[in-house]
């Protein structure tokens, strides 16, 4: 029997590949136009992500589709959010406001991912060590000189805003330069301290260096 060349070998390799590759889109209504693949293994499961222009997918070992999510995303990763040892989705959003994401928690007892909801309303999420509690960073304006930051909670997949600090640096936001915390109620705000806006400025890291270490200091008071 006459042996093929290892050229000859390798693109007919090839093209079963694509063949292969092309059938199971098909099968599970996938398109081709991935630009980002990713593969991870959570409790000795097989988990495989795309990213195209129809949004984002989540296949199993099984090629069946577990998560259909649509949105023009601008990246995603596999991480740990809540820091439970399982890895969780993450869907960036893009756009003007950096790090606003979507987020699907991972549930072990089910080898599934839940989105939670109202996340993206919360950028650049940041966990309180040692605690179940984050903060977020949110632009609000004037070249970022006005901005505000939420203390948070993730409950039953749902966001729980509990606390709040709006920062005020700019003299075209009709509202007197200022830091105002307010705790928060069932969804309403109530002042619970300011600060005049210089306290920042005392930072090494300015306001980013203040939010961090008030939330963590102070973050028992919101509870």
């Amino acid at each position: 029997m006459t042996q093929l060349s290892p050229i000859i070998s390798i693109l007919f390799s090839l093209i079963i590949s694509f063949q292969l590759f092309g059938q199971t889109n098909k099968a599970t209504h996938f398109d081709t136009t991935i630009y980002s693949r990713q593969t991870v293994i959570i409790q000795g499961k097989k988990y495989n992500g795309f990213l195209s222009q129809n949004g984002f997918r989540l296949l199993n070992f099984k090629n069946e589709i577990l998560v259909k999510q649509s949105g023009d995303y601008f990246t995603w990763d596999f991480k740990d959010f809540n820091n439970d040892g399982y890895k969780d989705i993450f869907l960036d959003r893009g756009g003007n406001t950096p790090e606003r994401f979507d987020l699907l928690l991972y549930i072990p007892t089910t080898h599934s991912f839940k989105i939670v909801k109202d996340f993206e309303n919360f950028p650049a999420p940041e966990q309180i060590s040692g605690t179940k509690y984050y903060y977020s960073y949110h632009k609000s304006g004037c070249a970022d000189m006005d901005w505000g930051s939420d203390l948070f909670y993730i409950q039953n997949y749902m966001v729980v805003r509990i606390g709040n600090i709006s920062g005020y640096e700019c003299d075209d936001s009709g509202i007197k330069d200022g830091l105002y915390i307010s705790k928060l109620r069932d969804n309403k705000k109530v002042l619970f301290k300011t600060l005049p806006i210089n306290t920042i400025h005392t930072y090494k890291e300015n306001k980013w260096g203040f939010i961090k270490e008030y939330w963590t200091k102070n973050y028992k008071l919101f509870l």
